[in-house]
């Protein structure tokens, strides 16, 4: 799906794709270009052939490629795509150094300033597009993976508890699909369980350049269960598939640069149940005792998050 006309596309490494040099860098362009439509994109997630030619699945009027060349030296490049077969594209580029006392944000600013430059001696003169357009992304918010440690309620008395992996993939700024694998493990019963899920997010609390977020999910997906019971001397071992569906309400909070802390509290529905029985004997009387795992199962994580 082609998405909507850019006026500006600029592409930064992924360490400064998110954070204070992309935030000065916009509020630089903002002030210098006014209300235009522009996105930033890590350069790793773009390749070449996304906006240049005929099938270019985004179409800007100007690409910046900004790109680090030493420390402290950024080399910057602007492109004009063509926008007919046969015809050129203008390309430019400048070099700009800074002091390596200077901040993320003082070098986001300048970088901006440059690239307004560049743009006002481009041959294009009409720096506003003749049609107002929407502001869209020009690639998807994020691509994250996460560990997290995980705790769920498998039956009253009995929290299983182990690691989960979470891999996310951004549609939009708000919107983000997740794919999930845990293994839990419960003292009580000897349980285990062996899952993985797939799940559709939507953040509907954003902090200003996406640092922060508090979202709404619902996820689906499959577990294998185990649990051991014991008749006498012997113990006698359970298990079973379950599919498990469910909400979710989860959130994140930067701590540094791409690094987030995540956190995430599930109530998980199971297609079926399992019992296990437990005999004991006393005084000569024997006893048996079924325990029946829960049908609705909460839980939560938390633990870290990488963006790409």
């Amino acid at each position: 799906m082609e998405l909507a006309t850019l006026f500006l596309l600029v592409l930064l490494p992924p360490a400064d794709a998110t954070g204070d040099t992309a935030a000065a860098v916009t509020a630089s362009l903002r002030h210098e270009l006014g209300d235009v439509a522009m996105a930033i994109a890590p350069d790793t997630l773009v390749t070449p052939a996304m906006w240049q030619g005929e099938k270019a699945q985004m179409h800007a009027r100007f690409v910046v490629h900004v790109a680090w060349k030493g420390k402290d030296t950024a080399t910057i490049e602007l492109f004009a795509p063509a926008t007919a077969k046969g015809a050129a594209t203008y390309h430019s580029e400048r070099k700009l150094s800074f002091a390596s006392q200077d901040s993320k944000s003082e070098r986001g600013r300048a970088i901006g300033l440059v690239v307004a430059e560049l743009l006002r001696e481009s041959p294009s003169s009409a720096l506003v597009p003749a049609q107002p357009v929407a502001v869209a992304a020009a690639m998807p918010s994020h691509v994250a993976l996460g560990a997290m440690f995980a705790f769920m309620r498998v039956r009253t008395g009995n929290w299983a508890m182990g690691p989960e992996l979470t891999y996310d993939f951004g549609l939009s700024q708000a919107l983000r699909l997740q794919a999930s694998g845990a293994a839990l493990f419960g003292s009580a019963d000897q349980y285990s369980g062996i899952g993985a899920d797939v799940g559709a997010y939507w953040d509907i609390l954003v902090s200003d350049h996406g640092h922060h977020a508090l979202g709404i999910g619902f996820a689906l997906g499959a577990v294998r269960e185990s649990a051991s019971g014991t008749n006498g001397d012997n113990a006698q071992t359970t298990s079973t598939w379950n599919l498990v569906v469910g909400p979710s309400l989860g959130g994140r909070v930067t701590v540094w640069r791409w690094f987030r802390l995540v956190g995430e509290a599930d109530l998980r529905a199971t297609s079926g149940t399992m019992s296990i029985s437990n005999k004991t004997e006393k005084n000569g009387v024997e006893t048996t005792t079924t325990h029946t795992f829960s049908r609705w199962r909460p839980g939560f994580a938390l633990g870290l998050e990488v963006a790409l």
